[in-house]
């Protein structure tokens, strides 16, 4: 299952740091397993999900990374979620920003 926590949109600023004056939307979902072998194997059940959504004058370019079963507890995951978003970590950065949250837990 996946349920929708925020987006974001990349400001003037950041855009013009990258090079681009078109609109960057970041959405963050946040995933839940619940399938028997998760339950069984009590395994993480939450996870994340990153989408992109770069918008040109012709053209919208779709950019996404699942990240499933990172952890057991919703809390934390919300926590993870939050810094993601408030800090717009994009889908390419996600895996390696969690690595650190999580070594940092």
């Amino acid at each position: 299952m996946k349920f929708f926590f925020g987006c974001t949109f990349m400001n003037q600023k950041e855009l013009q740091s990258i090079g681009t004056k078109y609109p960057i939307k970041l959405e963050y979902y946040k995933t839940k397993s619940n399938n028997e072998e998760s339950i069984n194997k009590n395994t993480a059940k939450y996870g994340i999900e990153v989408i992109k959504t770069s918008y040109t004058e012709k053209n919208v370019s779709i950019e996404k990374r699942s990240l499933p079963n990172i952890v057991k507890d919703e809390i934390l995951i919300e926590k993870i979620l939050n810094i993601l978003k408030t800090n717009r970590v994009t889908p390419i950065s996600a895996e390696y920003v969690i690595e650190d949250l999580l070594k940092a837990e």
